[in-house]
């Protein structure tokens, strides 16, 4: 193998790894953005100010899975249309490693940046599903 072709693989990889990493972080963020929209924009939230805390248990047993499902079943359709390979370890692990950074908080230092919480929850949705898809990546 010469050095120009070695050269125009790596080339090729960076690029494939480059648009995997980003295409999955603008999918988590929007994934973010539009569950809180969905919640912010007035029905559920005021459905969910209306109920006592037995009904907003309810909501977390149920309504929290079938977001997260149906957020699965929107991210692992868009990724795959870009030509993502392998989906599954980003739908699967993204709303992982992004709960585990919800429960630690690590979306407050960065609070004072934004006039909504829900977009330092975005960035932080960006920042996990863009790990999962860099450490997943295969040549």
């Amino acid at each position: 193998m010469t050095e120009q072709s070695t050269a125009g693989k790596t080339g090729s990889t960076g690029r494939r790894l480059l648009f995997r990493v980003v295409l999955s972080m603008a999918v988590g963020a929007g994934l973010v953005l539009a569950w809180t929209w969905a919640y912010e924009s007035g029905f559920l939230k005021t459905w969910l100010d209306s109920k006592p805390m037995s009904a907003f248990l309810l909501l977390v047993l149920i309504g929290l899975p079938l977001a997260l499902v149906s957020s699965l079943l929107v991210a692992g359709p868009i990724l795959w249309v870009f030509g993502v390979r392998p989906v599954w370890p980003i739908i699967l692990l993204g709303p992982i490693l992004l709960g585990l950074g919800l429960y630690f908080k690590l979306h407050e230092p960065v609070l004072g940046w934004f006039t909504n919480r829900h977009h330092a929850e975005a960035l932080l949705a960006a920042v996990a599903y863009g790990l999962v898809a860099l450490f997943t990546f295969r040549r």
